[in-house]
């Protein structure tokens, strides 16, 4: 009967390392929105520049 608690706390064990694995391969977020914002300067600079350059 004590290998039964034994074999659940290593089934629990090898879940909980698969889910700190998996965690590390996600998307960063911080990284998402930094790439979002950055892409959003460059195209607000290129319109920008478009309307100045049909205005003069």
């Amino acid at each position: 009967m004590r290998s039964v608690p034994k074999e659940g706390a290593a089934e629990a064990a090898g879940k909980h390392s698969v889910s700190l694995r998996l965690r590390g391969k996600g998307p960063s977020w911080f990284g998402l929105v930094l790439l979002v914002l950055a892409v959003d300067l460059v195209l607000a600079a290129a319109a920008w520049n478009a309307v100045d350059f049909f205005r003069n």
